[in-house]
C-alpha cells in the first residue's frame, strides 16, 4: 500500500459523485474545522480512529473509522434527508475490493452538536479494514 490514508480520497470522490449538489471537504479532525456561514450543506470527511491489530508475519490488519460530518443550517428540513443519503452512499460500499472490506456504520466518538451561529453538526462514522504489508 503506497498511501495509508488513500481511502479518504475515495470516500470524498464517492460522495461528490453521489451528492452532486452538496459540498464535500476533507479535514484533519474536529479541532481544525473552521465554521463559515456559507459552509452548509456540507459533508466533511476525516479519520476518526485508526486501530492496527497484531502483526502476523509481515502483515497487519488495520481497522479505520472515517467520519462523515453532515453540516446543515436547518436541522428540521435539511438534516434527515442528507443523513440518509450519506448512509446509503457509504454503507456496504467497497472502495477497492482487492484492498478494503465493505464499509459498515459504527458508533462515533462524537455526538450531534449545534453552534451558536445556527449550524448543526451530525457525525456519521463508517468503518473499513485492510491488510497492511510491512
Amino acid at each position: 500500500m503506497q498511501n495509508y490514508l488513500q481511502v479518504e480520497g475515495l470516500i470524498v470522490q464517492r460522495l461528490k459523485d453521489q451528492l452532486e449538489e452538496i459540498r464535500v471537504l476533507s479535514s484533519w479532525g474536529m479541532p481544525v474545522i473552521h465554521e463559515e456561514a456559507e459552509i452548509p450543506p456540507t459533508v466533511i470527511i476525516f479519520l476518526e480512529e485508526d486501530k492496527p491489530g497484531p502483526i502476523q508475519g509481515n502483515q497487519q490488519k488495520v481497522e479505520q473509522t472515517w467520519l462523515c460530518l453532515v453540516v446543515v443550517r436547518d436541522a428540521e428540513s435539511d438534516a434527515g434527508a442528507l443523513i440518509s443519503r450519506v448512509i446509503n452512499t457509504v454503507v456496504g460500499w467497497t472502495p477497492d475490493r482487492a484492498t478494503f472490506k465493505p464499509f459498515q456504520r459504527t458508533q462515533s466518538a462524537y455526538s450531534p452538536d449545534y453552534s451558536p451561529n445556527g449550524i448543526f453538526y451530525f457525525p456519521l462514522a463508517f468503518q473499513t479494514s485492510f491488510i497492511f504489508k510491512n
